[in-house]
């Protein structure tokens, strides 16, 4: 631990900037949006089945552009690429304040999953990966204590916000909310010269095409073990009041334990950053779900109280090891100069999970099979994604796709 807190302090400027990307990211992510839940039905109309659909679709829209736009880090540097994608959430955070229509709500929540959870993510951890590549793990888990801290703290000022000004009112102090913030984090952007990795190709010069990255074999035996924790745990937060009814418990005595689920990720990133760094990605990628297996266990075979800290801790230390965990393996297995490339697509598949997952749960749930019996369903799923993450055989970056 001591090891880690000297690599921050040594490095402070980088991973101050990575963390508040990190945190600012929340103006797209859907536990804050979904707080707004409420407040959009009500002046739009939406059932709870509407507004669910709106969002899917904005979310899966946002996944397609996302695999190509995300390359575009590669032609430009991070300070200009930043910029850019704060303009991008700004003007979402301005077309949801400004809405008059649900088709017009809808174009917000597209560029509020491209630019938030999608872009302002990819920045953030692409820069840190390509700057730290042999401690990846700790800068990684560094930054992601920036949305772990927003996690926190946005929800309870963004509530008390909204009922002193009204929604709309809200979502455009969040838009000068993003760039105070952009304008602070990139103050500790050094400005040494960053040359971009990728030029754009002129006019009647020859294109060299690339091999598909879907013909990769240890990216296919990776993606369901990596894509699990996002699906498994939005899904769950997302229907965490019918969870709450389903168990018998109060809905406030699941809310204050949310308090444990950001510390233990907190307490997590600091703790298991370095470990990923020593054992590499590779051999932690098959245990690190194990926690969360664990969660669905007690979700499956419980309705006691004692669940409810027991599962959000287990969810806390899976989902904390997942935000760095994965980055760190693309870097290891396909090397610096084409993480964009391989993140960029990648976190498509995390934005159109995290946002089909509370479809696919509520339709499973409207047709009699309970959250409990999911609980299940995920156990077998996550012991299966691991079993065929073992399969992976790389101890150098593979370029050559």
């Amino acid at each position: 631990m001591r090891q880690l807190f000297r690599f921050m302090f040594q490095h402070g400027s980088h991973l101050i900037f990575g963390a508040i990307l990190m945190a600012m990211s929340s103006f797209g992510q859907t536990y804050f949006i979904s707080l707004y839940g409420q407040e959009f039905r009500q002046t739009f109309g939406l059932s709870d089945g509407g507004l669910g659909g709106l969002y899917a679709i904005g979310t899966v829209m946002s996944a397609v552009t996302l695999t190509w736009a995300g390359r575009l880090i590669d032609y430009t540097t991070t300070r200009r690429f930043t910029l850019a994608v704060t303009l991008l959430l700004t003007i979402a955070c301005l077309l949801i304040s400004g809405a008059q229509a649900a088709w017009m709500l809808g174009i917000g929540f597209y560029f509020l999953r491209f630019g938030g959870q999608g872009l302002m993510v990819h920045t953030a951890l692409t820069a840190t990966a390509r700057q730290f590549p042999l401690d990846a793990g700790k800068a990684l888990g560094a930054i992601a204590l920036g949305l772990s801290l927003a996690q926190a703290v946005f929800p309870v000022v963004a509530v008390q916000i909204s009922n002193l000004t009204g929604w709309r009112l809200a979502w455009s102090l969040n838009a000068a909310i993003l760039i105070a913030g952009i304008a602070i984090a990139l103050m500790f952007l050094p400005r040494g010269r960053e040359a971009p990795l990728r030029n754009f190709r002129n006019r009647g010069e020859a294109v060299i095409k690339e091999a598909s990255i879907w013909k990769n074999r240890n990216l296919l035996l990776a993606l369901p073990v990596v894509l699990a924790s996002p699906f498994i745990t939005t899904g769950f937060f997302f229907h965490q009041a019918r969870l709450a009814e389903e168990k018998g418990w109060a809905l406030s005595w699941v809310a204050v334990w949310f308090i444990a689920y950001a510390l233990t990720q907190a307490v997590s990133l600091l703790s298991f950053g370095p470990m990923i760094d020593r054992l590499t990605p590779r051999r932690l990628l098959p245990w690190f779900l194990m926690p969360q297996a664990v969660a669905m266990s007690a979700l499956w075979l419980s309705n006691g109280q004692w669940v409810t800290p027991f599962y959000l801790i287990m969810t806390g230390i899976s989902s904390a090891i997942a935000s760095t965990l994965a980055t760190a393996l693309w870097v290891q297995l396909f090397g610096p100069a084409q993480l964009a490339r391989v993140r960029s697509a990648v976190e498509a598949g995390m934005v159109v999970v995290s946002g089909a997952s509370p479809v696919i749960m509520g339709v499973l749930i409207d047709h009699q099979v309970t959250l409990r019996l999911q609980a299940m369903l995920c156990l077998i799923y996550i012991v299966s994604a691991s079993l065929l993450a073992t399969r992976i055989k790389a101890d150098v970056p593979d370029i050559n796709f």
